[in-house]
């Protein structure tokens, strides 16, 4: 009894269809050609439940059960495990992912709602996201989890890495040109009135104190040779940080056993230590034979040489730094056999002004010649006996004697006047800077005391070293 009623109901539900061409469930005016509204019934189920089947039904299919006719048919996916076993419609079920509504394209069976979730798809025009305050975060494992265009950009999720040119980048940032004669520079363009100070900042956020390294490195040896061979960029030298002065630029290489340093540049002083550390000079070099220079012309004019001091610093040398002076003037003698110094000279030149008087007080530490030079004048038999006299020229450094000489002043001849007989004291000394020479004269068997010897000299002092 009631087959029949439900038959009766479907004739009725199909007569109406016929006169209306709209049927209507739980309404009398129908607004579609089905219009099923809600029941007010607390007790009833609403809703439409179309087919449920699994994927592995709908790929069991017979093939071209499904075709044009068929576009629009809608299905409930329960179960979209891949297929197994006799499938002969498996390619239509190629879009079933996961379970949920789908419909029939005609071709295939593609899901209800696609997006790029759970379908590919392409853009039919510009689009533009507008966050406002929300953020746009992506989350994935994968070693190439987001790209552009392959390899154009990575991002490796799995190792958190980002490659451009790449898409299995081997550090946190990786750049790789794959072409040999162009795109060969990365380039990062500032923008009009940007400050003097630098583009790209390399930090290193260690904790230790001193010793940090932030380099920027570079190698040649290939795709696969790991870290750089050259490396140039900061050393931290002090336990604070307040305005980059405790940082030295570096420059150093890998020998295979950690990075050796080639050069330094104080930020302070600004001075380049090369086999040093702490430069003392604009250029510092410690090394064997450091400094060659070839092709090397002749200078116009007047020209000087460079020197090395005890120290290593290299000097100019020329007729206005070299230490040189020359004196001349009178002694006179008073007394046989004591010491008289020289008096005040007439100085000819004194390049740095060492000579007061007659003492020379050095400049600089090195190594000088000196040459005193006392001319004796002869004298009668009946002034010094008949056999004239003995003169001497004595060199002193700070008061103590370093050299001394003498010669003897013969009688003139019987027909001839007197004449001059020079005495000439020469030495080599090191001298350091401000010690003092001084110049003394003295005769032996004279007689002064009646008659005054009285003796023209010459000082003349050069430090050659």
């Amino acid at each position: 009894m009631k087959m029949i009623k439900f038959y009766s109901l479907i004739a009725i539900y199909a007569a109406t269809a016929g006169i209306k061409a709209q049927v209507g469930i739980n309404t009398t005016n129908p607004q579609a050609t089905l219009d099923v509204a809600g029941s007010t019934n607390t007790s009833m189920r609403d809703g439409i439940l179309p087919p449920r089947v699994s994927k592995q039904q709908l790929a069991s299919k017979d093939v071209g059960i499904y075709g044009s006719a068929q576009k629009g048919t809608i299905v409930y996916v329960t179960d979209s495990t891949t297929p197994t076993g006799t499938t002969p419609s498996i390619a239509e079920v190629g879009s079933i992912d996961n379970i949920g509504y789908y419909y029939f394209s005609g071709f295939q069976w593609v899901p209800f709602a696609m997006n790029i979730y759970n379908t590919d798809g392409s853009l039919s025009g510009n689009r533009v996201v507008t966050q406002n305050a929300n953020s746009l975060s992506f989350t994935t494992t994968a070693t190439n989890g987001f790209s552009v265009d392959g390899t154009t950009f990575s991002v490796d999720g799995a190792n958190h890495r980002i490659g451009l040119g790449t898409s299995s980048p081997e550090t946190k940032f990786h750049v790789v040109s794959t072409t040999p004669s162009s795109n060969r520079y990365n380039l990062i363009d500032a923008s009009a009135g940007t400050n003097q100070y630098g583009i790209v900042a390399l930090r290193n956020t260690s904790a230790l104190a001193t010793g940090n390294f932030s380099l920027l490195s570079f190698t040649n040896n290939g795709p696969s040779s790991g870290g750089g061979n050259w490396a140039l960029g900061s050393v931290r030298t002090g336990s604070t940080l307040t305005n980059g002065s405790e940082e030295d630029f570096y420059i150093g290489n890998s020998t295979g056993g950690g990075l050796i340093e080639r050069m330094r540049i104080n930020p302070i002083t600004g001075n380049v230590g090369i086999g040093t550390s702490p430069a003392t000079n604009k250029l510092h070099i410690n090394a064997t034979n450091p400094v060659r220079l070839e092709g090397l012309q002749a200078a116009a004019g007047t020209a000087g040489s460079l020197t090395v001091n005890s120290t290593g610093v290299v000097q100019l040398k020329n007729s206005s730094s070299i230490s040189a002076a020359r004196g001349t003037g009178i002694v006179s003698i008073t007394q046989n056999n004591t010491f008289v110094n020289t008096s005040v000279s007439v100085k000819t030149f004194d390049n740095l002004s060492e000579m007061t008087g007659n003492t020379f007080t050095a400049f600089s530490t090195g190594l000088y010649k000196i040459d005193f030079t006392i001319n004796y004048p002869q004298r009668g038999s009946t002034e010094d006996g008949g056999d004239g006299y003995s003169g001497y020229a004595q060199i002193s450094l700070n008061g103590i004697q370093q050299s001394f000489t003498n010669t003897k002043v013969v009688l003139p001849e019987v027909s001839g006047a007197p004449s001059f007989v020079t005495c000439t004291n020469s030495a080599l000394l090191k001298i350091n800077a401000g010690q003092v020479l001084s110049f003394q004269a003295l005769t032996f068997g004279s007689t002064p005391n009646t008659t005054n010897i009285v003796a023209p000299f010459t000082i003349n002092v050069v430090r050659i070293d």
